[in-house]
């Protein structure tokens, strides 16, 4: 074939690889982003944790030894049955329990980072560019990876599925938003950190009464298969969360909250610890009382304002939590982060503090109890100022209300729904 004829179909191949690169453009980016985001996660395959030697290699080994699917009804564990789905499936799969855990917590940070963008560039009007970084943010976020890839913790899975549950609630997409949650919830208890947002935005006409519904039915059927394989309905239902709430006796398990402040004496108190359950369920409610009650319309920027401050806050206030819990929080701060640049300082002090007590337990072994009490002051300062910043962004929608726009507070609530709907599509 002579010159003539081949250079002009290598332009014409050139020009159509071009256009296709400019059209998936972001794709590729993307791409590169994973590729890089996996050789990280690779790097830590073979790190063996505490929390791996101890309890997720036996429960492997013992489901797996028990039949795999034939054995699921047993009490192996203190997981949900959904967690020990994932557990019994990977009991097939040509590699070691380690590799396999760590695999699935990896595919799941795939997931949140993706729904962490979709969320930012929904906030942000369609900026598809916010919406990258901040997909690239999250794959690269040191307790993300840690959590999977070097812990073997599925802090990612319940996360992703709450992350979803906001980004189509901020769609209009109430049922399955709150079936997202449901499925959430169904996978581990710390999901609840984003209840009290689901229930101001109840209150407040964002979702339905029949959107709740989908909820129960959601984690009913959640739990459906391991009745079917033999698990009585309570134990499948509630059984690992009763567990769980009498599981651990200390006040604080390494995270940097409220109690740190406390002695060491008054660290494994039941009784305590009970009290301060109550105690943090009477500050949420002052919390949902004042932002169902405030005066303003809540809009896309409100919702995520309201969900980062609980999902930051309950695990501050409530006893017994560990330090990996204020996983979703960390991930509300990089959306917080994208949405909000000038406020950025107080997303990266939470952030910071989360990190801190998680590399403090993962690689010091345990950190000294000054040093998370120093932390433990800082997590309050933040939220703190976090707080001060909502109310004050509650106070200008509130102030932009009164130039004209109709008041929505006082209308019959589940009738508010198609009016804010319409006004926020307006808006974007």
């Amino acid at each position: 074939m002579s010159a003539e004829k081949i250079v002009p179909r290598v332009r014409a191949a050139l020009k159509k690889a071009a256009d296709i690169y400019k059209k998936y453009e972001y794709l590729v980016f993307a791409i590169a982003f994973l590729a890089i985001a996996a050789g990280l996660r690779v790097c830590w395959l073979d790190f063996r944790s505490g929390d791996y030697n101890s309890f997720l290699a036996k429960w492997f080994d013992e489901i797996k030894a028990a039949g795999g699917l034939k054995g699921f009804a047993s009490t192996v564990g203190d997981y949900t049955p959904m967690y020990k789905y994932i557990i019994t499936l990977i009991t097939y799969l040509p590699m070691n329990s380690l590799y396999s855990y760590k695999m699935v917590s990896c595919v799941f940070d795939v997931v949140l980072a993706v729904f962490a963008g979709l969320t930012v560039r929904h906030l942000l009007g369609g900026k598809d560019l916010a919406g990258l970084m901040a997909y690239a943010v999250v794959l690269f976020l040191p307790v993300v990876f840690l959590n999977s890839a070097v812990w073997a913790q599925c802090d990612s899975i319940y996360t992703s599925f709450c992350v979803m549950s906001f980004y189509f609630l901020l769609r209009g997409r109430g049922r399955l938003s709150m079936a997202l949650y449901g499925v959430a919830f169904s996978f581990k208890l710390q999901a609840v950190f984003f209840a009290p947002a689901a229930v101001v935005f109840f209150l407040k006409g964002r979702l339905k009464f029949s959107d709740l519904l989908f909820f129960v039915l959601a984690y009913f059927l959640c739990a459906l298969p391991a009745v079917i394989a033999g698990m009585s309905l309570v134990d499948a239902l509630f059984g690992a969360y009763i567990i769980q709430a009498g599981e651990y006796a200390r006040i604080t398990l390494n995270a940097p909250n409220l109690y740190q402040f406390l002695s060491d004496s008054y660290n494994v108190s039941r009784e305590l610890g009970s009290m301060l359950v109550f105690f943090a369920f009477g500050v949420c409610a002052i919390f949902c009382t004042y932002f169902y009650r405030a005066d303003y319309r809540l809009d896309d920027k409100g919702m995520l304002l309201i969900a980062y401050l609980f999902s930051v806050l309950l695990p501050f206030v409530l006893p017994h939590m560990h330090e990996r819990y204020f996983y979703m929080a960390d991930i509300f701060a990089v959306i917080f982060t994208f949405v909000y640049p000038k406020k950025a300082y107080i997303s990266a002090a939470t952030a910071y503090c989360s990190l801190r007590a998680v590399v403090m337990f993962l690689f010091d072994g345990s950190g000294t109890k000054g040093s998370l009490t120093q932390v433990a002051v800082l997590m309050g300062a933040a939220i703190a100022a976090l707080c001060i910043f909502v109310v004050g962004e509650l106070k200008k929608k509130k102030a932009r209300e009164g130039a004209g726009a109709p008041e929505t507070v006082s209308a019959p609530l589940y009738v508010q729904r198609t009016a804010e709907e319409v006004s926020d599509g307006k808006e974007s």
